[in-house]
């Protein structure tokens, strides 16, 4: 097809693409096989999409898990993570002959998030609807105050001039 112009006859470039993305895939399975045996029950694969939003009272965590029954869903807060597992269930098993791939995941996942400020324990609260479930976290009291700064010119002997007369 493009044999002129990139000198090999019959050479196409987006099949050579695809043959070594399939021979990546293929090695990238094969290291992560290793992996599986190591940690049972949680594949790579699956790691739903996050987003994190702050008001001024709450962390708000939005994940997209779409297909899931809420009670396959855990979340927890350990520390400052806030960690959401679950299970996707397979509808049903069922032989195909004809399947030529298929990027559904099945199975455990797990997702550690750092939360950026403390929350409170008490007051947390998720809601699992149309495949999103979302997380509102109460702020920590001091996660809440807010410390104004006041920005000061370096004076005579003071700050930045000090250091510069010490060392001359």
């Amino acid at each position: 097809m493009f044999g002129g112009f990139f000198g090999r006859r019959g050479f196409d470039p987006f099949e050579d693409m695809f043959r070594y993305m399939r021979e990546m895939e293929r090695m990238m399975e094969q290291m992560m096989r290793g992996f599986g045996r190591e940690l049972p029950g949680f594949e790579m694969g699956f790691e739903p999409r996050v987003e994190m939003y702050e008001t001024p009272d709450e962390i708000v965590v939005r994940a997209e898990m779409p297909g899931l029954d809420k009670d396959s869903i855990d979340v927890k807060v350990r520390g400052n993570y806030l960690i959401i597992r679950g299970v996707k269930k397979q509808e049903q098993k069922e032989e195909k002959d004809n399947v030529f791939f298929s990027e559904t995941f099945y199975g455990e996942f797990q997702r550690v998030i750092p939360l950026p400020v403390e929350v409170k324990e008490e007051g947390i609260e998720a809601y699992y609807d149309k495949g999103v479930l979302e997380i509102r976290l109460p702020k920590a009291e001091a996660a809440r105050k807010e410390v104004k700064i006041i920005v000061k010119e370096p004076e005579e002997g003071k700050g930045k001039g000090k250091e510069d007369k010490e060392e001359k």
